[in-house]
């Protein structure tokens, strides 16, 4: 995990550049999170710190809190 590349999202704005795993630094509530076989509604939802969210992820956004995002694929 880490080889292609990983960024520190804090914001709210969608992020959509694909993702192989998301890692919660903080609290965190996430609005929507799409991808390969993830379902369930997460709006409202707290996770707390330390937790790895693994899968094909092809989008998300949060409403609070900070994660760092692993890229699924190198970018430029």
């Amino acid at each position: 995990m880490g080889h292609q590349g990983f960024t520190l999202v804090t914001g709210t704005s969608a992020q959509t550049s694909g993702y192989i795993a998301i890692q919660t630094i903080t609290a965190t509530v996430i609005s929507s999170i799409a991808g390969t076989g993830i379902t369930g509604t997460w709006s409202g939802t707290t996770i707390p710190a330390g937790i790895t969210i693994v899968g094909k992820i092809s989008s998300f956004t949060l409403t609070s809190g900070a994660v760092i995002a692993y890229f699924a694929r190198a970018t430029t």
